[in-house]
């Protein structure tokens, strides 16, 4: 559980606004914006390699997202993490990887040529960067009979990072420390975009905080938080999307230890 300590990340999040360079599916970006603004963060987005350095000096995080991948991004990709010179923290989200032969190549490209802070996915893509066997489609999590937690470590300790495997149980794991948080709302599952909002959510809080692990902890417990409490507030799907954007933009730390 987060103590009230940990959880003033919330509150530096607000006051020091970090900018978080987000190369996006390009099915979300408008709820990435969105949700970065409400949490006190500042979004910013690019396609273009020819301002990348620019970009990368500005950003005090990065999260590269694979839910739209083509040729065009994937050389914007590539060409920030390059000009990443000062290891600014990065968040992978390797959206929907094992529907293609071409995503997982791309993302596992990636993983050995840039280092990551944080890999945040579904089980369904993590488990396809550990190589194990698992029913998804498209970007279901699908399911397995491998252990999950299992599957996050074998992945944090392969890429040396952080891996945040969400699903009704998220599992925050570094490879040696372990945090599970049991906050979740099948809200999460409807809304498209709640994990591209999640994993940039995530590279706000890395923004502020040198305690990467801390900072992943935290993030994914608020997030879920403030949307178990819009969904306690609400009573249907566009009522609770509404109500969540609010929240992010509002809840309290001891609303989420309410919740909690």
């Amino acid at each position: 559980m987060l103590t009230k300590l940990q959880l003033k990340l919330l509150d530096q999040v607000r006051q020091q606004n970090p900018v978080v360079l987000t190369i996006p599916n390009m099915v979300t970006p408008d709820k990435v914006a969105d949700g970065l603004s409400a949490i006190g963060a500042s979004p910013i987005m690019s396609l273009a390699p020819q301002e990348a350095a620019e970009m990368v000096k500005l950003a005090n995080a990065i999260t590269i997202n694979l839910g739209t991948i083509h040729e065009e991004q994937a050389n914007e990709i590539t060409t920030i993490l390059k000009n990443n010179q000062d290891q600014k923290p990065v968040v992978l989200d390797p959206v929907a990887i094992g529907a293609s032969h071409y995503r997982l190549a791309f993302a596992k490209q990636l993983l050995q040529d840039h280092h990551f802070t944080v890999i945040r996915g579904n089980a369904g893509e993590i488990a396809a960067l550990a190589n194990v066997n698992w029913h998804s489609r498209g970007i279901d999590s699908g399911s397995g009979q491998a252990d999950l937690l299992e599957i996050a470590k074998t992945v944090a300790n392969k890429y040396h990072c952080i891996v945040v495997l969400t699903g009704k149980t998220d599992i925050i794991t570094d490879g040696d420390n372990t945090f599970i948080n049991q906050l979740s709302t099948g809200y999460f599952v409807t809304n498209v975009g709640s994990g591209d909002i999640l994993s940039s959510v995530i590279a706000a809080y890395l923004g502020v905080s040198k305690d990467y692990y801390t900072a992943a902890c935290t993030a994914t417990t608020v997030f879920a938080a403030t949307g178990v409490k819009a969904a306690r507030e609400s009573n249907g799907f566009g009522q609770w999307q509404v109500k969540f954007r609010d929240e992010l933009a509002s809840i309290k730390s001891s609303e989420v230890l309410s919740v909690l």
